[in-house]
């Protein structure tokens, strides 16, 4: 039995107005979160690429931003994009069953909040839906339109985030006779040239963005709990609810057809592909984003031929609108009780947060370890710059190249501890219930543009150049060593640590070439080695690559 209702040809138009003024109304009620002020920041300090990240969030950043103040306008692509995407994957489900497809959309938590968050997924569907717009109709007619088109939508996901290859791959397997079509290498070409200027930055910065995806990450290590969390993670993700009648539709008989084929193979592949990496990094939950796409798009015509599966998708969409609207006005204004909410991570008066810590600082520079995030949230917030200090144990981010570092040496500091617990820390409350875990440094010394490369020799022994970059010397002095160590490390847990250098002087541009012997007899099968560089004041900074080691 087919669902049917009576439906209004406005429908469509209407909800979508609604549902860019309630992202763009929120966006500007919410105040940023750690990961969207940093995603600020990469929109004031625009790059062809970032550390981890490609530059499409930065780009519709920077253009909300000149279109809206504050959060508004940081956050006014978010809602723009939503929007669009949602007009495409009405057009990809055959513009019909609108009642149906718009339950379907709003029962959906991740549409939810890709309407007014800055994510690097939102550019990144907002591309997913319209190369697959686009090869809709290049499957039928080669033009150069759909030729430019799939072009664009392809450089348009690499450029907000790498997984998009995963979705150009499993297309091609899908049909593999595509590189026998001359217009399929017009596409390879015009792709490549559009993505060429990231390219070439990823080139001029020694391909760091690979490097630290596939290899210095602190989350690389196995752990059961990283495959299981990744399991369960996946029905939050694709749903929660509304997800149960659409994977019921999906494995029911829909058209049979080489657009089909291609969004089961996108859908399929990606979720086995992330299950796999699990075993080896832990899966942030939205990394599997993309397969909302071909889910919805695959589950809609069963859908509309089931007035079951139709019935329950509008029912659980009620339920599950219910909580999302809910949530998403506490997320504009503070409603729970203090009782109930003071145990639960800050999301509110962040402003008045960074207000108490600039009072904390007595006017000095502020540094914190390791948390990108509140540097972000503390210089969009305050005006004022301040620097993350990433150490051995944790990765690199974008911080470490835009050099706070240099702006601060030799000046006293105000450092902020992202853990409890560190000698010779204070805490302090916020307003908002954040907890902040500070001390003043007189003379911030920190070195992480020390460069450290080792080659295992053989026996546990290991080949070690260290090179100085600064123009100026590196030297341990009386009242502040500069050590150099060696860790052992499984993700974000050091197994051992030893001092190789007690202390380390090299002049400008000077080179040291060095040979020692590292204890390898650990529990652990698989484990990273790493050097830091670390000063009496401070924990020790990167100053290498992880190389991976096994006990065996």
């Amino acid at each position: 039995m087919r669902y049917a209702l009576k439906e209004h040809p406005n429908t469509l138009y209407v909800f979508l107005v609604i549902w860019f003024l309630a992202g763009a109304i929120q966006g500007g009620l919410m105040p940023l979160s750690g990961e969207e002020a940093y995603y600020w920041l990469f929109s004031r300090n625009l790059q062809w690429g970032y550390l981890d990240h490609p530059p499409a969030v930065a780009f519709f950043s920077y253009l909300g931003s000149l279109l809206g103040p504050g959060e508004f306008g940081a956050r006014l692509f978010s809602s723009l994009l939503s929007t669009a995407t949602i007009w495409f994957l009405y057009d990809l489900c055959a513009k019909k069953h609108i009642r149906l497809f718009l339950f379907m959309v709003v029962g959906l938590l991740a549409v939810h909040a890709g309407s007014f968050l800055i994510k690097t997924d939102i550019p990144l569907l907002f591309f997913e839906v319209l190369f697959f717009w686009f090869y809709k109709r290049y499957l039928q007619r080669q033009r150069w339109q759909e030729v430019l088109g799939i072009s664009v939508a392809i450089a348009g996901m690499l450029l907000s985030k790498y997984h998009g290859v995963l979705i150009v791959f499993f297309t091609v397997l899908s049909y593999p006779r595509l590189v026998l079509k001359p217009s399929f290498w017009g596409i390879v070409i015009l792709s490549l040239l559009l993505l060429s200027p990231h390219i070439y930055w990823l080139y001029l910065n020694d391909w760091s963005s690979f490097v630290f995806h596939l290899n210095d990450r602190a989350d690389i290590s196995f752990k059961t709990s990283n495959v299981v969390s990744y399991l369960l993670s996946q029905p939050v993700v694709l749903g929660p609810l509304v997800s149960i009648p659409l994977f019921i539709a999906l494995f029911k008989k829909g058209a049979k057809n080489d657009l089909n084929r291609a969004l089961k193979w996108v859908f399929f592949g990606v979720l086995i592909f992330f299950l796999v990496q699990s075993f080896r990094v832990f899966i942030h939950k939205h990394w599997t984003s993309v397969v909302l796409v071909p889910l919805m798009i695959l589950a809609f015509e069963p859908l509309s031929n089931s007035a079951s599966l139709g019935l329950w998708v509008r029912r659980l969409s009620r339920v599950s609108l219910f909580f999302f609207v809910l949530f998403r006005l506490y997320l504009s204004v503070d409603f729970l009780p203090k009782s109930l909410s003071k145990g639960l991570e800050p999301l509110h008066n962040w402003d008045n947060w960074a207000q108490e810590l600039e009072v904390l600082s007595e006017g000095h520079p502020i540094v914190f370890i390791n948390s990108y995030e509140n540097a972000s949230r503390y210089q969009f917030y305050s005006g004022k710059t301040a620097h993350t200090l990433s150490t051995v144990y944790f990765n690199n981010t974008q911080f470490d190249y835009w050099g706070g570092e240099k702006t601060f040496r030799d000046k006293k500091v105000l450092v902020v501890h992202h853990k409890r617990n560190q000698d010779g820390f204070q805490t302090y409350t916020a307003s908002n219930n954040a907890r902040i875990y500070y001390r003043f440094i007189d003379r911030f010394r920190a070195f992480d543009k020390l460069e450290v490369a080792v080659e295992p020799l053989a026996d546990g022994r290991f080949a070690l150049t260290i090179h100085n970059p600064y123009s100026f010397e590196v030297r341990s002095e009386l009242s502040s060593a500069v050590k150099l160590n060696a860790y052992l490390l499984e993700g974000e847990r050091i197994i051992r640590e030893n001092t190789v250098i007690n202390a380390l002087t090299l002049q400008s541009g000077e080179t040291l070439l060095d040979t020692l012997d590292i204890d390898l007899n650990v529990t652990e099968n698989r484990f990273h080695l790493r050097f830091g560089v670390q000063t009496e004041e401070l924990p020790p900074t990167i100053n290498s690559n992880r190389l991976t080691l096994s006990a065996h």
